[in-house]
């Protein structure tokens, strides 16, 4: 018997939590969910899901403001009590929207994404009597005594009858008895649409990228936490000894990283690199860029779970070279080369490495490959995924 589900989304752009939606909402078995995804706006979102035949409905949620704001140029942040405030408001006025628009549809199940949508999803749910799952995939802040880890803790006991994480340092930030219900399930690509067969040759030529240069190439939002500036900095470190050698950064800026963004910029000028570094933006055709890149690059210095990017980088049959921070450890393991955490020197001697020795480097693609085949493939991350909501019951 075919069963509703109802995705709740925070947002309509797309990003490594909206791509893991539309994975799932339309590769679920149509034999079983009849899958809706709520959007809270006619976005991008939108538009994929209905271009995948995924059934779609707008809910016009209240913005959100950043709890936080910058002192001065540095990412030095302080607390903002008039944004609790709002936001506080706001999640009420969303859920009431929500829970009107769930007694609509009837769904046997609701899955919520996003800090948003587990706040005002999960109350809407609650209050609807459906169950809820949370599919938890952004580290919870740690920010300000950890009063968003505090909050989120006491509501996983109340909202939630299920959770999934992409990651086991995210279910380590619940509380004990609530880890009893949760889930771990690494995120998952198309490994048929990621490969290496993927021909990437007319990205380069758009980008002006020669046929004997070599791509170092990394793909996320432009944020610090991403860590393009220390990959920017390794790159500076390489460049005098390896002419040929070409930057490609892919993603854009989202919330309040434009002025991130412009420092990177103006570093690359001080370093004279202008023509060597690429600012390709945010593109849609992610399985082309990566075909055209020789290297991938992931520098996240905190709190990346399974992060989409890597994962279609490994399935594209990439070599890695990345930070040790926790997620990304737990994806790669041996299939890649990991350095210490924020040390751009190290990061540097790592990437020459590859450069220079071309039969590591494809043996290391080859691992990467291999690695995503055997752990990330779609399949794998849809039948977990069904496995949760077949269940019934909590994890």
């Amino acid at each position: 018997m075919t069963r509703k589900l109802v995705f709740i989304e925070s947002a309509s752009a797309m990003g490594g939590v909206e791509f893991s939606t539309l994975y799932l909402a339309s590769h679920l078995d149509p034999a079983l969910w009849a899958v809706t995804v709520v959007c809270p706006s006619d976005g991008d979102l939108a538009s994929a899901c209905r271009a995948a035949g995924v059934a779609v409905v707008v809910v016009p949620l209240p913005g959100l403001f950043s709890t936080s704001f910058r002192l001065g140029k540095r990412d030095t942040r302080l607390p903002n009590p008039f944004a609790w405030l709002w936001n506080g408001s706001a999640v009420l006025v969303a859920a009431a929207r929500l829970r009107r628009s769930l007694l609509q549809a009837a769904p046997a199940v609701v899955i919520t994404k996003g800090i948003y949508a587990h706040l005002c999803g999960g109350l809407a749910a609650r209050r609807a009597g459906i169950r809820c799952i949370w599919h938890l995939q952004d580290f919870i802040s740690e920010r300000f005594w950890g009063v968003q880890r505090i909050l989120m803790g006491w509501l996983s006991r109340l909202f939630p009858d299920a959770i999934v994480v992409d990651g086991t340092p995210i279910a380590r930030q619940l509380p004990l008895i609530v880890q009893a219900r949760t889930s771990v399930l690494l995120n998952g690509v198309d490994t048929r649409v990621f490969t290496p067969a993927v021909d990437g040759q007319l990205v380069r030529t758009q980008l002006g990228i020669g046929l004997q240069q070599v791509v170092i190439g990394h793909a996320a939002r432009i944020t610090p936490w991403k860590g393009q500036h220390h990959l920017l900095e390794a790159f500076g470190m390489l460049a005098p000894r390896f002419p040929q050698l070409r930057l490609l950064l892919v993603g854009s800026a989202m919330f309040d990283n434009d002025a991130y963004e412009q420092r990177l910029r103006a570093r690359v000028e001080e370093l004279g690199l202008s023509s060597r570094v690429i600012f390709a933006g945010f593109r849609r055709d992610l399985p082309q860029v990566l075909a055209a890149v020789d290297i991938f690059a992931y520098p996240s210095v905190e709190k990346d779970t399974s992060p989409l990017a890597l994962l279609s980088a490994m399935s594209s049959g990439l070599p890695v070279v990345a930070f040790d921070i926790e997620g990304v450890r737990e994806v790669v393991l041996d299939d890649g080369l990991l350095v210490p955490v924020g040390d751009a020197g190290k990061l540097a001697s790592a990437l020459g490495q590859l450069l220079v020795d071309v039969e590591s480097r494809r043996q290391l693609a080859l691992r990467s490959r291999a690695a995503a085949l055997a752990r990330f493939s779609l399949e794998r991350y849809v039948a977990g995924m069904q496995a949760v909501l077949a269940s019934g019951r909590d994890h």
